[in-house]
């Protein structure tokens, strides 16, 4: 398998260009805070809805909004 085939270099697409940002929760938290999103009208789910939050709060402080 040469450098180029390797799994470790493929990257989807969705995350060219981007880097993540992991946090960590309580498993039983998990659907609350997905249910608390949702009806905050931010989606149903966690990337969508972190991404659509975060970006109102840097609207708020007009800031640009993250992609």
């Amino acid at each position: 398998m040469t450098a180029s085939n390797s799994p470790m270099s493929q990257v989807q697409a969705s995350r060219l260009g981007r880097s993540a940002i992991t946090f960590f929760v309580q498993p039983e938290s998990k659907a609350s805070i997905r249910a608390a999103l949702a009806d905050g009208g931010y989606g149903t789910s966690f990337q969508q809805g972190i991404v659509n939050l975060l970006n109102e709060l840097m609207e708020k402080q007009n800031r640009e909004p993250i992609t």
